[in-house]
């Protein structure tokens, strides 16, 4: 239900006032059309548009702006006219360049998503032919590694996509390939070779391949395993080197799908492994997996945003996680990684779309506005924006009103692809079950 506004005179417009512009995005210089006054600039910008009414919220607005005294109206000299109107016309054409960015961002968004759903039907065959074909899987599944360093690798552009959330048996699947593109995305960025890269995908997509082995109402639970089923879930690393060997999977795969399970400070499974006793592409595989499973958990309910599982493990598990692994996870996504729900210092509320490298505070946004359609919704680019405007915290899914949900569509599944500055970098990335 939209919020009750009220006109009043151009002269009344005050600091502290949340003002709704019934102006096209075209049509005025302000990132969005609904704001919060911050500054006497914005006011003067206002003025600038030669309107004589301006619409306000009075539920969003400042107790002590409706309080207020009116300031005086703000006269320019027409020198200053001129330039301010040369300064509107800059941003307007700004605005422009920027529309038409974001529409072979969401061109390049569709392609991707292409690709990943073809990738995870590749992934659901090849955990399929494992048994009955070994040979021809492990040759499909270096294609598909190829691809995947081809498709999410190398692209020129920063994008975030969200995957449609899948169910039942079709998890695994997604869960496998999500973890080989982080993981070789993080590979990337610690400058492993591209031999190393090809193996941890590999090893990656395989890492869960003994879950085969065990029984349904364990892997899907959604309740704490009893201490019986903790035992025979902790089997599928063994089970999954069994199938490995059989298969004639190299030693550097058969230790990521044994290992994925044990971290740096000795708490992990099934061998309580500690240290430099970890191999590096395992260490990369398992953080990949850790932050997988925690952005989406088999049980939605107690899936956390991603915001809050990087601060989770950085705060808290961190002596489990290779350090360079960390750091570099932590530089890649952000203070606010792609997929967390923010809100904005103007009380907007958006979807973090990729991570500006070097200023981990100033993110994509993609932004609501219920005045705008949400296929051609707004992408602000707060490392270009005022200072003024930033983010103030992040949002839980479930706490957003079902209209703002629906269009930012923060699913369960979350896949993102972030270009780094570096020449020929790849996105940055990250996606997420018990694994």
């Amino acid at each position: 239900m939209a919020e009750a506004t009220k006109l009043i005179p151009i002269d009344q417009v005050k600091i502290g006032m949340f003002i709704k512009l019934d102006l096209n995005w075209f049509q005025h210089s302000f990132p969005m059309s609904s704001f919060k006054i911050t500054s006497e600039q914005q006011i003067q910008d206002l003025y600038n548009l030669k309107l004589k009414q301006i619409r306000y919220i009075p539920a969003k607005t400042d107790p002590v702006a409706l309080r207020a005294s009116s300031p005086a109206p703000v006269a320019s000299s027409s020198n200053e006219a001129v330039s301010g109107g040369q300064v509107f016309d800059s941003i307007i054409e700004a605005k422009k360049a920027r529309f038409e960015k974001l529409q072979q961002q969401r061109a390049e968004i569709a392609r991707c998503e292409a690709k990943f759903v073809q990738a995870s039907a590749v992934v659901k065959n090849i955990n399929k032919m494992i048994f009955s074909q070994p040979k021809l899987t492990l040759q499909e599944a270096g294609k598909l590694i190829d691809s995947i360093a081809d498709v999410f690798l190398t692209g020129n552009d920063a994008i975030m996509h969200l995957i449609q959330q899948t169910e039942g048996s079709e998890e695994l699947y997604f869960h496998a390939l999500n973890v080989s593109v982080l993981a070789m995305m993080l590979a990337h960025e610690m400058k492993c070779t591209q031999e190393q890269i090809k193996t941890i995908g590999i090893a990656a997509l395989f890492h869960d391949l003994g879950k085969v082995n065990i029984p349904d109402h364990i892997n899907k639970k959604t309740t704490p395993l009893s201490k019986p089923e903790q035992n025979i879930f902790e089997l599928h690393t063994q089970y999954g080197i069994d199938v490995g060997t059989k298969a004639g999977m190299e030693k550097a795969i058969l230790d990521v799908i044994s290992r994925h399970h044990e971290f740096m400070d000795g708490s992990g499974f099934p061998n309580k492994l500690k240290g430099e006793a970890i191999d590096m592409l395992t260490r990369i595989v398992t953080i990949a997996n850790v932050y997988d499973n925690l952005c989406n958990h088999i049980d939605p309910n107690q899936s956390i945003t991603p915001h809050e599982a990087l601060s989770l493990m950085y705060a808290h598990r961190r002596a489990q996680f290779d350090p360079l692994a960390m750091a570099t996870l932590v530089k890649s996504l952000g203070v606010y990684p792609p997929g967390t729900l923010v809100r904005l210092s103007n009380d907007a509320v958006g979807l973090v779309m990729n991570v500006n490298v070097g200023m981990p505070l100033r993110p994509r946004i993609l932004v609501y506005d219920e005045e705008i359609p949400k296929e051609d919704a707004i992408i602000l680019d707060l490392s270009v924006e005022s200072k003024e405007l930033g983010i103030n915290g992040s949002i839980r899914p479930g706490l957003l009103p079902r209209a703002i949900f629906d269009y930012l569509n923060p699913r369960k599944r979350i896949n993102y692809y972030v270009d780094s500055k570096s020449k020929n970098a790849p996105p940055n990335a990250a996606v997420a079950s018990r694994g």
